[in-house]
């Protein structure tokens, strides 16, 4: 499964430390230029755990090679984040979700993780989900976020920490979006529509967030640009039957056209000196999630009924 498959079927509307402890001043150090990270692979099908099936599949990263106390800390950070949903909707419910349980009759999710940016200092990584609570068909989503860890302290940065998210941030955001053309017109470069996205952003639409999980994120790719976006994922009290929906808004970003809303974020000493190291190993056995496959395929579904 690819997530250019997915995302066809359809859119919603809307290097070992070199003495130092931490990270402080980095003219000198040199970084982690000697370490790997290995993607694995969470499987759980079928139990008899639950009252309904579950076909869960989940790939993510494991860092090795860093010599620290924060290797764990950065392995739960990336196990964590990839098993966000499946944490939610599946594992450790809440009362809302719960009472979902009663109508399930398979809980499906696929996660596929993507590591191109690793450098001596920073590690970015994106996680690609569909998952359907409830039912495999009528109630497919599909989700985006993203980890980008300091190597040295295991400390993960948030969109909010590194960028001003002001209407003109806004502004280049929806403006990229809307001469993209990806979302049909759904976002457009407007007073109200940077300020109800920008809203999200910072967390300050308590009034949606009553109904959907907001989830910005960023990550950097292999040419030290941006991919910026926000996630609007189905609380319990908004999950509904229809076709699969995309829930995020994304775009790509030259790292130059994002300087001037650079915070005062160490982050930035640590991306401007980063220099691509590192080593990523796929996968050994990375087994195909059957609720995504070939004999059984929902993107087959909705495409033989469009």
């Amino acid at each position: 499964m690819t997530w250019k498959k997915q995302k066809r079927v359809g859119m919603a509307a809307f290097a070992v430390l070199l003495g130092i402890s931490g990270c402080g001043s980095i003219g000198a150090p040199k970084g982690y230029e000697d370490y790997t990270v290995k993607k694995e692979q969470y499987v759980d099908e079928y139990t008899e755990q639950y009252d309904y099936w579950d076909v869960v599949t989940v790939e993510y990263p494991v860092v090795s090679g860093i010599d620290g106390e924060q290797t764990e800390i950065i392995n739960k950070t990336l196990y964590d984040m990839a098993m966000e949903k499946v944490n939610y909707w599946h594992l450790t419910p809440n009362e809302q979700v719960e009472a979902l349980m009663e109508e399930y009759s398979v809980y499906s999710s696929n996660v596929h993780c993507d590591v191109d940016f690793c450098s001596q200092y920073l590690l970015s990584v994106a996680f690609q989900e569909a998952y359907a609570p409830i039912s495999p068909v009528y109630y497919v989503q599909m989700t985006q976020r993203c980890a980008n860890i300091n190597l040295m302290t295991g400390e993960q940065y948030q969109l909010t920490e590194i960028f001003e998210i002001n209407d003109s941030f806004m502004e280049l955001w929806c403006g990229q979006i809307e001469a993209d053309g990806t979302y049909s017109g759904v976002i457009t470069n407007d007073e109200d529509v940077r300020e109800t996205i920008g809203a999200w952003f910072l967390g300050e639409d308590k009034e949606s967030e009553e109904y959907y999980i907001f989830t910005p994120f960023f990550y950097i790719d292999k040419n030290k640009d941006f991919v910026i976006g926000i996630s609007y994922d189905p609380k319990p009290n908004q999950i509904g039957a229809s076709l699969p929906k995309d829930n995020s808004f994304f775009a790509h970003f030259n790292a130059a056209d994002l300087e001037p809303y650079r915070t005062e974020s160490e982050f930035w000493e640590l991306y401007d000196k980063s220099e691509i190291t590192g080593k990523v190993v796929e996968c050994e056995e990375l087994r195909e999630n059957i609720w995504l496959g070939e004999n059984a395929s929902v993107w087959g579904y909705w495409e033989e009924r469009q």
